[in-house]
């Protein structure tokens, strides 16, 4: 409610028109109706006055409500929160734009409204006004680094911040943002290895399993999205070490990327001219993709890794995050629209591909 909402309000609560409070002020009515109206606000000076006229405190009159703070940081957190369930990007923008009004200085706020936009430009705006947002994102992931006393709050916008940077080349820059990253919180952390000395028995397995998964992780993500993942020998690599870890098949989680590694490799075939070579590769790609669906869309819920190595290790797949309504397997679709696949799609074994 803004304050001329307020006023309005109050003014009707005390039984008061605009012209008789314009008089005990000594301004005009116009005056009045304009701050009614949302066109102007009081000057300053009238505000203690206009607040004894209306029987209420200054704060009540500002609206400073401290628990109404508080129930609206709540209503704002739970609206974000549900965005990350329904993918929902424009409503999370308006979650983030209201709240970073609402509570100027809160980096936690700044932060989650630079990943929005970032998130935004990179997702559902794709060409359009892309650069621009970008640049908007880099100035809000800067706010944040500078301002916040927060280290988990620092590492999320230095992470975002690397990743704008990088995204238009300036890899110099970003690299200046990585120097200022907290050691202590690069996943798997030491905290995490000392947390498991400490605990016994299967909980301290299931904590072991918890951060080797972690590795796995990093690891994966350093082979396949770190600028090589077109070199077949790098997914190869990375798939060897997804199947050896995961020794009975049930990837779970990972089935994501491996439906990205079998269609990268789909991609490097082609090039070379093995056409069923690479058409074997896109039928994996989207068993993959679809078995990755079956846990994030279609059937989401608890799930346990059965492979040696993590079967005390579980994922829900109910709080994974977000950024857009489109699944894996529509990923996979849009990725072979590229030219690269010309050659092969007239091909009758490709056209089937994605029958249903």
């Amino acid at each position: 409610m803004t304050i001329g909402e307020r006023i309005k309000q109050l003014r009707k609560k005390n039984d008061l028109t605009q012209e008789k409070l314009a008089d005990y002020l000594c301004v005009s009515y116009q005056a009045v109706s304009k701050w009614e109206c949302g066109l102007s606000s009081p000057d300053l000076a009238l505000i203690v006055p206009l607040a004894k006229l209306l029987n209420v405190t200054t704060d009540e009159l500002l609206g400073a409500f401290p628990e109404n703070n508080d129930m609206l940081y709540a209503e704002l957190k739970a609206d974000y929160d549900k965005t990350f369930k329904n993918g929902d990007m424009l409503t999370r923008l308006n979650v983030c734009e209201t709240a970073v009004k609402e509570y100027p200085g809160d980096m936690e706020w700044l932060n989650k409204y630079a990943w929005t936009v970032w998130c935004r430009a990179i997702g559902e705006l794709k060409c359009e006004s892309y650069e621009e947002e970008r640049e908007k994102a880099i100035k809000l992931f800067d706010t944040v680094i500078e301002n916040t006393d927060k280290d988990e709050i620092k590492v999320n916008a230095i992470t975002g911040i690397v990743q704008c940077l990088c995204s238009k080349g300036c890899k110099n820059e970003a690299k200046k943002y990585v120097d200022l990253f907290p050691e202590a919180k690069i996943i798997p952390s030491d905290k995490e290895k000392l947390l498991g000395m400490c605990l016994e028995g299967e909980e301290q397995i299931k904590h072991k399993q918890h951060y080797l998964g972690g590795y796995l992780q990093v690891l994966v993500d350093a082979l396949l999205w770190d600028g090589i993942a077109e070199n077949k020998y790098t997914c190869t690599a990375a798939e060897k070490i997804i199947k050896a870890m995961i020794s009975d098949e049930n990837y779970c989680g990972f089935h994501y990327e491996m439906a990205h590694i079998q269609f990268r490799k789909a991609e490097i075939e082609i090039k070379e001219n093995h056409t069923d070579e690479s058409l074997n590769l896109l039928k994996k790609a989207i068993y993959h993709a679809t078995e990755y669906d079956l846990l994030d869309s279609v059937s989401p819920g608890e799930y346990a890794y059965t492979a040696p190595l993590f079967n005390k290790t579980t994922i829900d797949t109910r709080k994974w995050c977000h950024t857009g309504n489109s699944t894996l397997l529509d990923d996979i679709k849009e990725m072979c629209n590229r030219k690269t696949f010309d050659t092969i799609r007239n091909h009758k074994e490709y056209s089937e591909l994605f029958e249903e």
